[in-house]
Order: structure tokens, then sequence, then C-alpha cells
């Protein structure tokens, strides 16, 4: 699943020229980041100024591009004490090789970190994981900010794989097949909204290759998440359990395992954590029959082993009768 990213060298002179001018200094050194799920470049680079991450996306890739400036706008919002990188600045510049075509640049701060121990998983690092994601929803967000209501935003694939059944599903576990009408209901748009309303901050896409092991000033070792693009408002316990097929498909404990050692806040309601997992899990399944969006060939097999990591976790939700 690593994808090796471009470099600093890769980028158009112009477009260097044009973050050095950003950071008051030539790039006296940098370091690229490999892994993710889309193209374009994640750098950190050094300078007379000091260290900064930069993103960088052609708006050729119109979906990075996008994610790219919705990060900036999210990111510069987060509250106060968010557990991620300080937001720095963004800038577009136009391509004078194409007439539409531009680059999409995000800057943060450097953070010093190691990535999660995944390979095999580290329990304790899934701890932490579990535990950045309970920090993160204990800020609560206005109504009225830069931040989208989850709940305003429902899955439509229960309904569509309950009105397509498209081909695919007999290459997943047949009980699925079977029950995509009562999953469909269970996951209904009304049912979802319900489920994920909630005033609190929600990362969105929070995994393991989203987030970095950082000492503190005591000597514990913490996670952050990066990457925002997807930041939203929502139900307390989203990131905690949408992390949890990742999880168990990259060789992790199952998501039971994980949530008994680490429990979901007090007071969360079984049937919206039932509601959410299925619509979860029809995602993934309805996302893996599809085509591979331009630039990420290698999304869908990802898809694919996250649902399969969701059916047998439902199945178990709609035995306990949640």
């Amino acid at each position: 699943m690593t994808r090796v990213r471009p470099t600093w060298p890769d980028l158009p002179t112009y477009l260097q020229d044009a973050i050095e001018a950003r950071l008051g200094g030539p790039v006296t050194g940098w370091t690229s980041h490999d892994g993710g799920y889309s193209p374009g470049w994640a750098l950190t680079l050094e300078s007379a100024g000091g260290g900064v991450f930069v993103k960088v996306a052609s708006t050729e890739h119109e979906v990075s591009a996008s994610l790219h400036r919705r990060e900036a706008v999210r990111s510069a919002a987060l509250p106060d004490g968010a557990p991620a990188p300080a937001f720095r600045w963004t800038m577009e510049l136009p391509d004078p090789g194409g007439e539409d075509a531009a680059w999409v640049v995000v800057a943060s701060d450097v953070v010093h970190g190691r990535v999660p121990r995944t390979e095999p998983w580290d329990v304790e690092d899934l701890d932490r994981l579990q535990h950045l994601a309970r920090r993160i929803a204990e800020h609560e967000l206005p109504h009225d900010g830069v931040f989208p209501a989850v709940a305003d935003d429902h899955r439509p694939e229960p309904a569509l794989l309950a009105d397509e059944r498209p081909a695919g599903l007999a290459t997943y576990d047949p009980w699925l097949a079977v029950h995509l009408d009562r999953i469909a209901e269970i996951a209904s748009p009304q049912r979802q909204a319900e489920a994920a309303a909630g005033p609190h901050l929600v990362h969105g896409d929070l995994r393991a290759d989203n987030a970095l092991v950082v000492r503190r000033a005591d000597g514990a070792e913490e996670a952050l998440a990066v990457d925002w693009p997807y930041a939203a408002r929502g139900a307390v316990f989203l990131d905690q359990i949408d992390m949890l097929p990742a999880v168990h498909a990259t060789g992790g404990p199952t998501p039971q395992e994980v949530l008994a050692r680490t429990p979901l806040p007090a007071g969360t309601d079984p049937e919206a954590v039932t509601v959410c997992v299925a619509a979860l899990t029809s995602y993934f399944t309805y996302a893996s029959l599809l085509d591979p969006p331009p630039g990420i060939p290698h999304v869908r097999a990802f898809q694919r082993i996250q649902a399969e990591a969701c059916i047998p976790w439902l199945r178990d939700l709609l035995r306990d009768g949640s």
C-alpha cells in the first residue's frame, strides 16, 4: 500500500522559487514523506527560518487539489488545543505552461515524531490512537463555522447496494447480500443523520498513516493527528469507530477487541454505533467495486480489505440486537 512520492527537485523551478520566497530564504534541506493514498508532494523543508511541512498538488489532479484547499481552510480554523500541527499558510500559483492548471501549496508546523507501529500493530500505539480520537472529540464546534455537520452528509451506499446489487457482491461474504435490505433500513438517511449528529470535532479520516506519535515534555508519548481536509462536526464516537476497519484490515485486533480496551465515551448510544457501522460497511463495499479514481489506483484494494473487516463487526452488532 505504500507509495513513493515525488521529491523537492521534482517541483518546477518557478514553484520552488515561490515557496522559497514565502519561507524568506532558500531551502537548505528537504525530506520527502512517502505513503498515503493521493498523488502529490509531502515535504519537510529546512531553511534559515527553520523547518516547515508542505503539501503540494497540481490541479491536474482535481481531487487532491480540492482536498488541499479544503484542508487549508479547516486547519486554519481548528480550535486552540486541538491535537494537530499548527497551520502556517497556503498559496496557489498558476502554471505558466497550462491555461487552467495551477499548484496548491499548504504549509504547517513540522512535527517531530514517529509513525505508529503497525507491522505488527503495537497495542500501546493503538491505545494512543484511540485516546487521540477522544482528545479530538473533546473540542466542541459552533454551528456557524467552517466545519460541516456530518449529519448533513449521509452515505447513500446502503440504499445503492440494496437497489443495485452489483455483481461484485458475490466476491464478499454471502451474509452481506442476504441482509442488504435490513442494512439499508437500519442506515436510512434519517437514521444516519440522527446517529452522527453532535457538536464535537471530528477528524474524519483518522488512521495510523494520518497520525504521529510524539514525546511530551514529561517523557510520555501521545499521538497527534495530521491531514485534516475531512474535519467536521458530529457525534463524539465517530473517529473512534471509523478507524477500526483499517486497523483490523492491516493485521490489528478486531473492532470488538479494541473497544474492550478503550471503550466509547460514556453515554454513547449503541444503536447509533450500529447505524454508523452499517453505513461504513456499505460505503467500503460499494466503493471497492467502482473503478479507481484518477491518480489513486490502489485505493479500491484498501477499501475492500476495510469492507471485509467491517462485515463480521456489523454481523455481531446485529446479532446482539443493537
